[in-house]
């Protein structure tokens, strides 16, 4: 993961992307879940790919096509590392107790949950 963090409507592009494989600045436009300006999101695009380097492009005729670079699980690692050093000052049940509290937990992530700890129990 660069050094830049992705902003959220970065992120939001970055979804698409990540949902549609690789797509022009119209693919990304039309898969979008809200409305925003062609130019605006070609110009986030331009800066992902050549400034931020998360993003490859090729020219494809008159338009480029943009592929991600990094995948959406070391985004998220990134961003989930961040938050649990700042937010939580590194404590991680901590961070997943708040991560819980703000979702309905149902039986099945319970076991889920439940699973991934006796896992790591078990690597101890």
């Amino acid at each position: 993961m660069p050094e830049n963090r992705l902003t959220r409507y970065e992120l939001e592009l970055m979804n698409v992307l990540w949902t549609i494989g690789e797509g022009t600045v119209q693919d990304v436009c039309d898969n979008l879940t809200r409305e925003l300006a062609y130019t605006t999101v070609m110009t986030t695009l331009n800066l992902l790919a050549t400034r931020k380097n998360v993003l490859s492009r090729t020219k494809d005729g008159r338009a480029y096509v943009y592929k991600p670079i990094v995948s959406r699980d070391e985004v998220s690692r990134s961003i989930l590392s961040d938050l649990k050093s700042v937010l939580f000052g590194n404590r991680l049940p901590t961070m997943v107790l708040n991560l819980m509290a703000e979702d309905e937990a149902d039986q099945k992530t319970a076991d889920v949950l439940r699973d991934a700890l006796k896992k790591l129990e078990e690597t101890q």
